[in-house]
């Protein structure tokens, strides 16, 4: 069975976006590339499996704090120890939770649990104790957004997120291709201050339909689109990933921008056996997430998710997987390639903070990576009943 290579992008772009409910170097020669890596082998494996891996954030070296969106759980794991204990539950109070997804760190070990299906953020003090929880205004009437996935936040607790325009009769279905990068306190009513405009990853023309409680939305297969991904290291920089050029732009904090010069990758032809098997997995992967996009639906409400076959499909994969980058707080950037689903292993690509392609990784077959830390790589080996075990692998350059 091919790996859920599509996991993270798909529960971004249905569960986060709450279904809008809630100097370009072309002319530059591309950098050489390093050989593609087999991953090296996990140093640890936590025994006690999760259902749905959608947010994980390192705390310290082998501490990490991961969100179920299967089961709307959030643990605290010790890979020193194998431990793995929960953190916080179900609930509308503090240290409480409905639909856990984001999980970011905050000064310390300070953690915010971003929880979509309330409109807030749960958190927890560095003892794991509960704070007090905020409200993440999801509308910004200045502007008239609405914000969406992904979602990512500083060391100084400022939050990053897509801006979907919102019009008069209240959030669009329908997803523009090109959005913008916003930044803002979402302890406070202040200016949130646009950064960037990224090409989203959206296909054709998305229908939805209300029938009584049941919300039937239909969307064509957006995988395989030319589009931007971007992430946000602690210290508040700001990572663009062209897809279209392959190229990464970089943001610093006072809004200085660097550029570096394409990274060349292997242009991968998408066959008809391609197409049928990119669609088949798709669709294994919306049914396997529902579950998970559900709770962030509103109470006695139930979506019905349709995907079909987009009008076109490219002639070439693209460079990268939508959705699908992760920063370190070491300053590398993981970037994950658009590969076929027949070749049933993920690849990644790493950065260096001036831009420079410094490794290929290729994951194991049912594996899949779901965070980075400092020198280390964060995956999920799937078991034949596709329950997802922690991994933490040591990585050198």
């Amino acid at each position: 069975m091919p790996t859920r290579h599509h996991a993270i992008p798909f529960v971004r772009l249905f569960a986060a976006t709450g279904i809008a409910f809630a100097a370009l170097a072309t002319a530059a020669p591309a950098q050489q590339a390093p050989a593609v890596r087999d991953l090296p082998r996990p140093a640890s494996e936590i025994d006690d499996p999760f259902s749905l891996v959608v947010g994980m954030r390192e705390l310290s070296r082998g501490r990490v704090v991961v969100a179920d969106g299967g089961d709307g759980e959030v643990a605290l794991v010790d890979f020193s120890t194998g431990e793995r204990s929960p953190l916080g539950r179900q609930g509308a109070g503090p240290g409480e939770y409905r639909s856990p997804s984001a999980v970011f760190r905050g000064r310390g070990d300070t953690i915010w649990v971003f929880d979509p299906a309330q409109q807030r953020m749960t958190v927890f003090l560095p003892d794991q104790k509960a704070g007090i929880p905020f409200r993440v205004e999801m509308f910004d009437a200045a502007t008239r957004t609405a914000v969406m996935a992904p979602f990512h936040a500083d060391e100084s607790g400022r939050l990053y997120a897509g801006a979907l325009p919102v019009g008069a009769g209240g959030p669009r279905m329908l997803i523009p291709d090109s959005v913008d990068v916003v930044r803002f306190d979402p302890r406070s009513a202040g200016t949130r201050n646009t950064l960037a405009k990224v090409r989203f990853p959206t296909s054709g023309t998305p229908e939805m339909r209300v029938e009584g409680t049941v919300i039937r939305y239909t969307m064509a297969f957006p995988g395989l689109v030319t589009a931007d991904s971007w992430a946000v290291f602690p210290d508040g920089r700001v990572a663009i990933v062209h897809g279209a050029t392959y190229t990464v732009e970089f943001i610093a904090p006072d809004g200085q921008r660097t550029t570096a010069r394409p990274i060349a990758y292997d242009r991968i032809p998408v066959t008809r056996a391609d197409q049928e098997e990119e669609m088949a997995e798709a669709r294994r992967q919306l049914a396997e997430q529902l579950k998970a996009v559900q709770r962030n639906m509103p109470p006695n409400m139930t979506l019905d998710l349709n995907m079909t076959a987009p009008e076109s499909w490219p002639e070439m994969y693209p460079a990268i997987s939508p959705l699908a980058v992760f920063a370190a707080p070491d300053g590398l950037l993981w970037v994950r390639r658009a590969t076929p689903a027949r070749l049933n292993r993920e690849h990644w690509d790493v950065i260096s903070p001036a831009g420079a392609l410094v490794a290929r990784w290729r994951l194991p077959a049912r594996t899949r990576l779901i965070g980075v830390g400092a020198g280390a790589a964060y995956t999920v080996r799937l078991d034949e009943d596709d329950l997802q075990y922690l991994q933490r692998i040591e990585v050198g350059r």
